[in-house]
């Protein structure tokens, strides 16, 4: 067997296992619930022989490597190996023979052994560095979930340690025997749920330079991506994508009517959550539903809602608003307004994400496709951190 023979076999073998966990996760999420024990040890190995198979995959890719290094003229480097300054220059020169392959440009000797180095899995290319960075900021500009949330990023699937109950302390008599409580530790897993389009560019756009293609697939992308996720975010059912924080947080207010909002219960609502949470609390809602909120007034005649100023956000009873297009309006059995610590719901963000050139599939109207997959997860990990009012 050769070695790149061996190497296609490490990746079948990974793939399994990979689809065997997804399995597991997909069955809890379906039935609503976490990893039983089976399923957690299962999981666990799962997980492990994952990384067994890709550690043996990075050895071989480096024989593969030296392999290919030893049919080539050696030339002396230019920086020392593995500085900051020579990762920059690697970095560049990837990004650049990954746009001039796009663009079906003539690559040099150089250029072809960068990008053989980043050949994803099943054809195209991982996205260089700078071009995934460039998509998750401008998501951050447009999201409401990310700049209140805790964002993070990953390579595999996590289990974060939660808080459970925190024990208590009990009074004891001169040389009582001292109470036994212990605290509990949960845990949450995040995994990576996938998301992508494909993106049509004309043959003509593919002339230009480089940098406007990566404008131009960057910003489709960024566009329908942050949609979907920001979505997901709010009220994600965790089939096939993230649970939105609207599934688990609980209730602190059920409305007396399926249509109206009084400002009590605006009031109630915001008491409903524990003050362990109040400091960096805020409040989420729609733009229909903030118009609802601000001609509301207290019992003294006062609005509840108050104006920013120096770029502040608007402040309902003294806590910041954040407007979300995507929660849901004021109607029957909806939660149109949450209140709590958005901090406490984590999204994790897998770096590597792919591109593949589609060259002959749009070929007839003269376009090239380029399909482009993300994958994020998403949940709040302490229900009691964010309380939500739901209508009658």
């Amino acid at each position: 067997m050769t070695l790149k023979q061996r190497l296609e076999a490490l990746r079948a073998q990974r793939t399994v296992k990979q689809d065997e966990m997804n399995a597991l996760l997909n069955k809890a999420s379906e039935e609503k619930r976490s990893l039983n024990d089976e399923e957690s040890t299962r999981y666990d190995a799962l997980d492990s022989e994952f990384d067994s198979i890709s550690a043996d995959m990075k050895r071989v890719e480096k024989q593969i490597e030296r392999e290919r290094d030893l049919d080539q003229p050696q030339r002396k480097p230019l920086h020392n190996e593995g500085s900051q300054e020579q990762r920059d220059e690697d970095a560049q020169l990837y990004q650049r023979a990954f746009w001039k392959a796009q663009k079906g440009e003539a690559l040099t000797p150089d250029e072809s052994r960068s990008l053989n180095i980043g050949t994803a899995d099943k054809g195209g290319y991982l996205v260089p560095e700078s071009f995934a960075t460039t998509i998750i900021a401008k998501q951050t500009e447009k999201s409401y979930m990310r700049g209140i949330a805790t964002v993070s990023a990953s390579t595999s699937t996590e289990n974060l340690p939660v808080e459970g109950d925190d024990g208590e302390n009990g009074w004891i008599d001169e040389e009582g025997d001292y109470p036994e409580s212990d605290p509990t530790i949960g845990k949450v897993q995040l995994a990576a749920w996938k998301t992508g389009r494909i993106v049509k560019v004309t043959e003509e756009s593919l002339k230009d330079t480089a940098p406007a293609i990566e404008a131009y697939v960057s910003m489709k992308f960024a566009k329908s991506t942050t949609k979907a996720e920001e979505a997901a975010f709010v009220s994600g059912n965790g089939t096939k994508k993230p649970i939105g924080f609207l599934v688990t947080a609980q209730t602190g207010v059920t409305a007396a009517s399926a249509t109206a909002i009084t400002s009590d219960e605006i009031i109630d609502l915001k008491y409903s959550l524990d003050e362990d949470y109040d400091q960096n609390a805020v409040w989420m809602m729609n733009r229909k539903t903030l118009k609802t909120i601000r001609k509301m007034k207290d019992a003294n005649g006062d609005y509840l809602w108050s104006k920013g100023f120096g770029g502040e956000p608007d402040t309902l009873d003294g806590k910041p608003i954040v407007v979300n297009k995507h929660m849901p309006d004021i109607a029957t059995g909806t939660a149109p307004i949450a209140y709590g610590d958005f901090s406490y719901y984590h999204i994790k963000d897998r770096l590597a994400m792919d591109l593949m050139k589609l060259d002959q599939l749009y070929a007839k109207t003269g376009h090239v496709g380029f399909r482009i997959t993300k994958r994020v997860d998403g949940k709040l990990v302490l229900a009691e951190a964010v309380k939500k009012l739901v209508m009658a």
